[in-house]
């Protein structure tokens, strides 16, 4: 785009801003993002450019550049982060601006009893185990408290960086990252991920007990099992493991984008899973974060969110971030041993997918096995299924592995109306009947003219099968405001090529595309003017000045020969031009032309 981009925001941008403005003054929600704070967004490619004017006119100091264009200011202390928002929203090159939020876990406390793994029996894991025990090939990205890696039912499913030496000070894998050998620390900014904290050996055991319900190791005699016996487990840690309010938005930023890069350098990351969420913590939309969490999906990897634990409908009262309309999450409520809604569980018909058992859940702790409560364990057992799914259909996609889940609950009257399916996790189901998702458009290729317009199509897919359709141009623009699930309608405009060159591009559509062609602006007929220039008896004038003024460039000559004659070439046909004629001694009067085609006989007599 061409440096004077200044995109409008759209509805939904406002709305943002909006409720920034009247949630961020009350104290309550000071908690929730950090003081003095924003995160920018610019416009693809302007950034270096546009954000050193807007950060040097409102007096901010950049903190860090962020991926997929956003960065973090540090405001001045005179200036409040709700003016701060107005006046970068009104700078040119940015599209978006947003305080920097405040994340913390969702796990609820509960009295101290052992249960049995009724989780397991209740999705059907054991039937599920028939067909595939896991494999060790499949890797979870699990964004929590960090894992007690160590852990006699966690460390042979501890994934380690193949490409790292641990604790030599050298980022053998040149990823950035020193000494990444089994995730990194994104809450303490170091290589040591464990479910611990540095000083006080502290441990709310939050992050260990998702990670065992994900894959603690099956058929080895001690504990527990998890969804999968065998399975890599990546531990990236996010959270302080004695408060749970303090993890922002950049922290998460950072994790996910390094899931990302890890997925990108061929690391088989099919599933993350993130048990946190909800007020506090993120009261506000935090586009930022979104951003970072559909260039996961868009790389393939499915994103598991607890829905919350505040007993309220999300679809009302959002709850971020599973409250986003994006294709890869997947947002899992919290049933119990009954198969009834846990009493703490948010729901939401159009914004939760599923439940899960979430009440009572027996997992691995660092000091050994304990059971919790909450959404936080029931996303595990939904992240768990996608990883088992994925080891034993490799070949499915991010999309149809959710689709996957998503169409084989078990429907139960209980959460009939209460989430998007209306059932509870069969893994066994999802592994039986697999939903493959092929993205059929009603037109593959669109062959346009070069002036403006646009078009529509649908789209023929398996019922839950989501997706956003997405240009790879900025001249085409997808009209589209959120993502489609199952068969769908995607509507697009085109802007006018002035260009002398035809282009081409696609609209993505997860593992498929249409073709836009578009051809060249037409190139207008060059045509030609002659004549003489004449004395007042009719003699040809020799060496007179002809002139053709014309609207778009220099004017045209020519010099008349022995006989008075001119000719002019290259005229662009269609244009009105004045054409003059001089001659020492003689005056001419102008002549107003129209090159319909090429003219003869323009000649210019004395007045």
């Amino acid at each position: 785009m061409g440096p004077s981009f200044k995109p409008v925001p759209r509805a939904l941008t406002l709305i943002v801003v909006i409720a920034f403005f009247l949630l961020g003054v009350a104290a309550q929600r000071l908690r929730d993002r950090v003081p003095g704070e924003l995160l920018v967004k610019y416009a693809p490619g302007t950034k270096a450019a546009k954000s050193k004017a807007a950060n040097l006119a409102i007096g901010a100091k950049v903190v860090e550049d962020l991926d997929l264009g956003w960065q973090r200011v540090r405001l001045p202390s005179s200036l409040s982060p709700e003016k701060a928002v107005s006046r970068y929203m009104s700078a040119d090159g940015v599209i978006f601006a947003q305080p920097n939020f405040l994340y913390h876990l969702l796990a609820t406390p509960n009295d101290p009893q052992f249960g049995s793994l009724y989780g397991m029996s209740t999705i059907s894991a054991p039937a599920a185990w028939d067909l595939s025990t896991g494999d060790g090939t499949v890797v979870v990205a699990d964004l929590d408290t960090g894992m007690r890696y160590t852990h006699e039912d966690l460390a042979a499913n501890a994934w380690t960086n193949p490409g790292e030496i641990p604790n030599n000070g050298i980022d053998d894998y040149g990823n950035g990252f020193v000494d990444d050998y089994y995730g990194w620390d994104f809450r303490f900014d170091d290589s040591d991920p464990i479910d611990l904290e540095p000083v006080t050996n502290a441990s709310s055991a939050h992050g260990t007990h998702t990670a065992g319900i994900i894959g603690a190791v099956g058929n080895n005699g001690v504990g527990v099992v998890g969804v999968n016996w065998n399975v890599k487990l990546m531990t990236i840690k996010i959270f302080n493991n004695n408060v749970f309010d303090d993890t922002d938005s950049t922290m998460l930023i950072h994790a996910y984008n390094y899931v990302r890069m890890m997925k990108m350098r061929g690391i088989n990351i099919r599933a993350t899973n993130n048990s946190y969420g909800g007020c506090t913590e993120a009261c506000g939309y935090d586009q930022a974060t979104k951003d970072a969490i559909d260039a996961l999906g868009d790389a393939g990897v499915v994103n598991v969110f607890s829905a919350g634990n505040s007993n309220t409908n999300n679809d009302t009262s959002p709850s971020y971030p599973v409250s986003y309309d994006s294709p890869s999450i997947i947002g899992v409520a919290a049933s119990d041993s009954a198969d009834a809604k846990a009493s703490f569980s948010n729901i939401g018909p159009t914004t939760v997918d599923l439940a899960a058992p979430g009440v009572g859940i027996l997992s691995t702790v660092p000091t050994g096995y304990a059971s919790m409560d909450g959404t936080s364990m029931a996303a595990p057992h939904v992240t768990g299924a996608v990883a088992l799914l994925a080891a034993y259909n490799p070949a499915l996609s991010a999309a149809s592995l959710k689709a996957s889940i998503l169409n084989n609950v078990d429907v139960l009257l209980p959460w009939n109306g209460l989430v998007k399916t209306g059932g509870r996790l069969n893994v066994f189901a999802a592994m039986q009947n697999p939903t493959v998702c092929t993205f059929n458009p009603s037109t593959a290729v669109y062959n346009f003219s070069a002036n403006s317009g646009g078009s529509s199509f649908t789209v023929t897919v398996a019922n839950n099968c989501d997706y956003m359709p997405k240009s790879n141009a900025p001249w085409v623009t997808v009209t589209n405001a959120a993502p489609l699930s199952g068969n769908g309608n995607v509507s697009f405009t085109i802007a006018q090529n002035t260009g002398g060159s035809s282009r081409s591009t696609t609209i993505s559509l997860a593992n498929g595309s249409v073709t836009i062609n578009q051809a060249a602006a037409p190139t207008a007929a060059s045509v030609s003017v002659s004549g003489r220039v004449l004395t007042s008896n009719g003699s040809g004038v020799r060496g007179a000045l002809v002139s053709l003024m014309v609207p778009d460039g220099q004017p045209r000559t020519a010099i008349t020969n022995a006989f008075g004659y001119y000719t002019i070439t290259g005229v662009r046909a269609g244009t009105n031009s004045v054409m003059k004629a001089s001659a020492k001694g003689l005056s001419f009067a102008p002549r107003t032309v129209q090159f319909a085609d090429s003219l003869t006989d323009v000649n210019f007599v004395p007045q």
